[in-house]
């Protein structure tokens, strides 16, 4: 006993196309803001791999980091300079991180400075 198959549905326009009570962009009653792109991901990329790649090489810490840095300030001035900016918080997490990466590297420097001082104590 088979029942009557299920009633076909008939689709107006293409897949990529709004309904029709939707086609009008923007809907009436909503405000669309347009901001402008920063560097706030490419900071954050270059802080990121900056602090990894201090526990591998040592050197390229320093040199990753500071771009970081000068990169994710910029991206911070944008962004509090316009309100609700999407990319406030990337461009906060990037300076953090560039800042952090900097103190480890200045702080690595300093350790291996106290040792070579020791060294050549120990020398004479």
């Amino acid at each position: 006993m088979q029942g009557s198959p299920p009633p076909q549905q008939i689709i107006q326009g293409g897949v990529w196309e709004a309904p029709p009570q939707q086609a009008g962009f923007p809907p009436q009653g909503i405000q669309v803001a347009y901001y402008p792109s920063t560097n706030a991901t490419t900071a954050l990329i270059f802080s990121i791999v900056g602090l990894a790649s201090g526990f591998a090489c040592f050197p390229l810490c320093g040199l990753l980091a500071i771009p970081g840095v000068i990169m994710g300030n910029s991206a911070v001035s944008l962004t509090k300079s316009m309100p609700g900016h999407p990319d406030t918080g990337t461009a906060k997490v990037a300076q953090v991180i560039g800042w952090i990466t900097l103190g480890l590297m200045l702080l690595a420097i300093a350790i291996f400075a106290v040792f070579i001082m020791i060294e050549v104590q120990g020398l004479s």
